[in-house]
């Protein structure tokens, strides 16, 4: 963002030798005619698809600024091609309001996902049901069930080892809250193995420990404050 023209040489450069299309993801300006302008001037380039993160370079923290729909409206109405949403999309009704609202080919989302990977799905973490007016159900389904399933393609697919205890921490992290220990013992080990992370989850079923995720239901149920179905 602080070097424009390189970035559209990047991009021409890119589009002109590849076979397959560019896409781009940008985060917004705080001056909406600059991230217009950087919109076309990416489109004007060769981008096929462009991704916009409602938020400026500095609102790192997804959680404390809420991300600019109006900005990426704005963005989708100056452009031709497609365009993807980013920001704001912590549950699957999200998906739905950021569509109407910003007018967007389509949406994306990070933060949120990392803990609940079956955010498209139609679950929901316990937070975003809590009080609600909404009636939700166990959807028979939780964090730990797609922890196992994130690990099996990892043994398939391997990553960085960082990047696993990264994501075991996200997953896993309202259930390190009731059992801190077990935390603790992972943080205590500096090299993970996959039997040691399945036994992980194997002691936390043991605690009894279980955090559903949720969906919608038609049978008025409630949910406590421990997350728990009512």
């Amino acid at each position: 963002m602080d070097n424009l023209p390189l970035i559209k040489a990047l991009v021409e450069k890119l589009a002109l030798n590849l076979n397959v299309p560019v896409s781009c993801k940008i985060r917004i300006f705080p001056d909406l005619q600059h991230t217009i302008n950087y919109a076309r001037m990416l489109e004007n380039a060769g981008c096929s698809l462009l991704a916009v993160h409602g938020r400026t370079r500095d609102e790192k923290d997804g959680k404390k600024f809420q991300a600019n729909w109006s900005a990426i409206k704005a963005v989708k109405n100056a452009v031709r091609i497609p365009v993807l949403a980013n920001g704001n999309i912590r549950h699957v009704d999200d998906v739905q309001s950021c569509l109407e609202e910003t007018g967007a080919d389509g949406v994306l989302s990070a933060e949120y996902l990392l803990g609940n990977p079956a955010l498209f799905a139609g679950f929901r973490t316990a937070e975003w049901v809590l009080g609600s007016e909404e009636s939700n159900e166990d959807g028979n389904l939780d964090q730990a069930d797609l922890l196992v399933e994130y690990l099996k393609l990892c043994e398939k697919h391997p990553v960085p080892w960082r990047m696993i205890r990264s994501h075991v921490h996200k997953l896993l992290g309202e259930w390190f809250r009731i059992h801190p220990h077990v935390r603790e013992e992972l943080n205590a080990q500096s090299k993970l193995t996959f039997e040691f992370l399945y036994d992980i989850v194997n002691r936390l079923r043991e605690l009894g420990v279980r955090i559903p995720l949720y969906g919608k239901n038609t049978h008025g149920g409630r949910i406590s404050s421990n997350g728990i179905g009512a």
